[in-house]
C-alpha cells in the first residue's frame, strides 16, 4: 500500500499540472456562474473542481498541499472581491443589476403629484401622458382613457403614476 501510494506522490510533477489545471477550471466555472443561468450547476462544479485542485495539490506533497490550502483559504476571499469590484463595473453587470437611477427616478415622479396634464395615448389601462412637457407612463385609475383627454396625478406608487379623468368644463 505504501508503495502506491509513493509511486502516485513520485509522478514528475503531473499532480502538479492537475491542481493548477483544476483552479483554472474552478475560476472559468465560476465566470460562468455569472453570466449563465445554471441554477447553481456550475458553482457545484466549481466548488468540486476547487477540491480537488487542493487534492491533486496534496498528492504531490504535503507541503505543497498545505501551502495551496493556505493561498485558497487567504488569496481566495481577496481574490473574488478584486473580481467582484472589477465586474460590477462592466456594462454587462449594469444591464443585470439595478442601480440607484430607479430610487432617483421615483423622487422625480413624487413631484408630479397632483399635477394635471394630458393623455397621449389611450389608457386602457396604461398609457402615456404628457405633464409638464414631459411624456410618463400612466396607469389609469378607473378604466378607460382616451388620447387628448385632460388627467390628473392622484397617486404615485413604485414610480408608476395613476391618473384619473378630469371631468369637461362646461361653456
Amino acid at each position: 500500500m505504501n508503495m502506491l501510494l509513493a509511486q502516485a506522490v513520485d509522478d514528475g510533477g503531473t499532480t502538479l499540472l492537475w491542481g493548477f489545471l483544476l483552479l483554472g477550471a474552478m475560476i472559468f466555472l465560476i465566470a460562468m456562474e455569472l453570466v449563465v443561468p445554471s441554477g447553481g450547476f456550475l458553482a457545484i462544479a466549481a466548488a468540486a473542481a476547487l477540491i480537488g485542485a487542493i487534492a491533486a495539490f496534496f498528492m504531490h506533497g504535503t507541503n505543497t498541499g498545505l501551502a495551496a490550502l493556505a493561498a485558497v483559504i487567504v488569496l481566495g476571499p481577496i481574490a473574488a472581491w478584486l473580481g467582484w469590484k472589477w465586474w460590477s463595473e462592466t456594462d454587462m453587470a449594469n444591464r443585470m443589476v439595478l442601480n440607484t437611477q430607479d430610487a432617483k427616478a421615483s423622487r422625480s415622479h413624487s413631484a408630479l403629484m397632483g399635477k394635471t396634464g394630458t393623455a397621449e395615448t389611450d389608457l386602457r389601462p396604461i398609457g402615456t401622458v404628457r405633464i409638464d412637457d414631459r411624456r410618463h407612463d400612466a396607469l389609469s385609475d378607473h378604466g378607460f382613457i382616451t388620447a387628448g383627454a385632460q388627467i390628473a396625478v392622484v397617486e404615485v406608487l413604485d414610480n408608476q403614476l395613476k391618473v384619473r379623468l378630469l371631468p369637461k368644463e362646461k361653456s
